[in-house]
């Protein structure tokens, strides 16, 4: 059960890293200060003030920065891979909680590099899907509204983030099983929305390419007109038809 309940609450804290990187990370930080959340004894570090205060700040400057129009893309190209390491080191955060029953000295029960590896695996994994999901909705809201609903898109991501970390902590069995489920249908969300964007890439290519064979054609039947008339307007000045 303890194994189910660390995966759990390390899969809902990777999946809120997809929408926001830090904000899971001062959660989850602050959990650690007010010893609500275990983490394993290499993750002390979290509830420090130091990790604190710069996650909070870090927080402030990632949900201000989401709520400005494409300054949103800029920080989706920095977030992407802040937020696999984010996800990692929250899963492995709570692997490194599982001990041997009835160890002395509380034994961890995973070894450090294969609680690294199923964190990687894991959390990375989860926290890019996300994140993949993000960027596509966002991509698609602006192209359908120039970036118009960008801020609002922004404010809903945060309230999911907030939510999913929440869950994560209090009920982490929850967190676990909605992204099971949801995540699945997250990816072929991304999936649906890059073969659309394709098709629409493709059908743009297409209608230009058309439009530089109808203006090649027509310069070319231009000139054509052009070097007849010429010939035909030079004949009666000098050439052999014309009277001496």
């Amino acid at each position: 059960m303890a194994i189910f309940l660390a995966v759990c609450a390390g899969l809902g804290l990777s999946a809120a890293c997809g929408l926001r990187v830090f904000l899971p990370l001062f959660m989850a930080a602050i959990a650690v200060r007010a010893e609500f959340l275990d983490v394993g004894p290499h993750f002390s570090w979290l509830g420090t003030n130091t990790s604190i205060v710069l996650f909070g700040t870090a927080t402030v400057v990632e949900v201000v920065g989401f709520l400005v129009p494409w300054v949103d893309h800029v920080l989706d190209l920095l977030a992407a891979p802040l937020a696999a390491a984010a996800g990692a080191v929250l899963m492995t955060s709570q692997l490194g909680t599982l001990t041997v029953a009835g160890s002395e000295g509380a034994e961890p029960l995973l070894h450090p590099a294969i609680a690294w590896s199923l964190g990687i695996i894991a959390g990375a994994t989860t926290a890019s899907g996300v994140e993949a999901a993000s960027i596509a909705g966002r991509l698609s809201s602006s192209v359908l509204t120039i970036g118009w609903l960008n801020p609002i898109y922004g404010m809903i991501e945060t309230v999911f983030a907030f939510a999913m970390t929440l869950m994560a902590l209090v009920v982490p069995i929850l967190a676990g099983i909605l992204v099971l489920l949801f995540l699945p249908i997250l990816l072929l969300a991304v999936w649906r929305i890059l073969v659309w964007r394709r098709k629409q890439r493709q059908a743009h290519e297409e209608k230009l390419r058309q439009a530089r064979e109808r203006i090649a054609y027509a310069m070319s039947h231009h000139s054509e007109r052009m070097g007849t008339e010429r010939v035909g307007g030079a004949a009666p000045h000098g050439g052999p038809g014309s009277p001496a």
